[in-house]
């Protein structure tokens, strides 16, 4: 992977994929990520696999703006298009604060994966692992120590794309999200040394 710094952001190559993290003042780029988790939600409806995501309530259109004025949403393109998005937190998700984790750390030792999305046209194109192995580069540039996510139980394909990528399962566990209700959810970490 080839990386370069320039004035709005840090890019990273990856074969046919450019990485970057999205900054503020970057001239529509609130209304590309949302355009992008509109076709990816659309996509869902009907997939055994989805994370059960419902567009307008998450994401939430005001909750993306807040992660890109602080910097925290990593793209793939491939040319001018989105082929994958997710946002990664400098800390832990509270709402995991008593999980049955494999490593202890403190809140600001983790960064955080959350709405990491693959564009349907570029499901199978290998951007899935590179955007992976990007936010976890982010991560480490940002001093982390560990990496944790979760998945939606029964969403096999995001599973094994962790597991690929040397994330250990740390526990099953119900949690509730206005747009869902009381879901299960496994829970993911990954040691950044």
């Amino acid at each position: 992977m080839h990386r370069r710094r320039k004035a709005d952001r840090v890019e990273e190559k990856a074969g046919d994929f450019v990485f970057y993290e999205i900054q503020t003042g970057r001239p529509g780029a609130l209304d590309a990520l949302w355009r992008f988790y509109g076709e990816v939600c659309a996509a869902q409806e009907g997939s055994a696999y989805s994370p059960g995501w419902h567009f307008g309530v998450y994401p939430d259109r005001e909750e993306l703006a807040e992660h890109l004025a602080a910097g925290e949403v990593v793209c793939a393109l491939c040319g001018e298009r989105i082929a994958g998005a997710a946002v990664l937190t400098a800390r832990d998700d509270p709402m995991y604060a008593d999980a049955a984790w494999r490593i202890s750390a403190e809140a600001e030792e983790v960064s955080t994966v959350h709405l990491f999305a693959v564009h349907p046209d570029f499901r199978g194109t290998g951007v899935s692992g590179a955007l992976v192995e990007s936010l976890l580069a982010a991560a480490r540039r940002n001093g982390k120590r560990l990496a944790r996510l979760d998945v939606v139980t029964g969403n096999l394909p995001a599973e094994r794309l962790y597991q690929k990528h040397s994330f250990l399962f740390c526990e099953e566990r119900k949690v509730y999200y206005e747009d869902t209700g009381e879901i299960c959810v496994r829970l993911y970490e990954r040691e950044l040394t």
